[in-house]
């Protein structure tokens, strides 16, 4: 179901049934709307940035931001949107300081934490772990989900692409080809490890020390 029908489809009840419901009913179709509703926010997003980003009008806007703070902040949102997924996070060796383009980042990780999400069965934790090595930063996102087949794995940052085991569950295809795209302007990478049934761990790598371009397109 989409986002939008999840919506109609949750109002329509709603008015159908206006004279009938209790405070319960009330708050589970509104949550229910809520929801949908932010994955049709995210959904809208993810495209117009991926329009930019062919066009080549994506830009860093860099300044500097805590790291640690950013990651904290987001998975704690995440969280609080999927309540199922319970989060642990070991992010400590994050710089309080760093330079970089903190709204862009922001939807790098947003888009790898959904994906973390969507792609797992609910009370399946989400581990977020920081790194600090050889000049670079990381931040790993692990899922315990469906996986990724190996022959799809070196595609999953093209435009559009979806594993196959991937097809029936909703989405664009789009959300990795942007994060790639927006940390090679940072002049950074995304590592994909993952076996079919036995999760996948997405890997964002960021220089400590930057030589960023102004912008390209995907």
């Amino acid at each position: 179901m989409t986002p939008l029908s999840t919506i109609s489809s949750a109002a329509q009840g709603m008015i159908r049934r206006a004279g009938q419901m209790d405070e319960n009913d009330i708050r589970t179709r509104a949550e229910k709307i809520q929801r949908a509703g932010a994955r049709l926010t995210e959904l809208v997003e993810t495209i117009m940035a991926h329009t930019r980003a062919k066009a080549g009008v994506i830009s860093l806007d860099t300044r500097d931001f805590d790291l640690q703070a950013l990651v904290q902040k987001i998975c704690r949102q995440q969280s609080e949107h999927s309540s199922s997924h319970p989060f642990t996070l070991n992010i400590d060796c994050l710089p309080k300081r760093y330079r970089g383009d903190p709204l862009l980042l922001e939807q790098v990780i947003v888009i790898i934490l959904s994906n973390a999400i969507k792609y797992s069965p609910a009370d399946c934790p989400i581990t977020v772990t920081g790194g600090k090595a050889e000049g670079e930063i990381s931040i790993s996102v692990k899922n315990q989900g469906i996986g990724i087949l190996s022959e799809d794995l070196p595609h999953l940052t093209q435009p559009f692409f979806r594993g196959q085991n991937a097809q029936h569950m909703p989405g664009t295809g789009l959300g990795l080809s942007l994060a790639h795209h927006i940390l090679e302007l940072h002049g950074g990478g995304l590592k994909l490890e993952s076996k079919e049934g036995q999760g996948t761990v997405v890997t964002i790598n960021l220089p400590e020390i930057h030589a960023f371009s102004s912008g390209s397109g995907i």
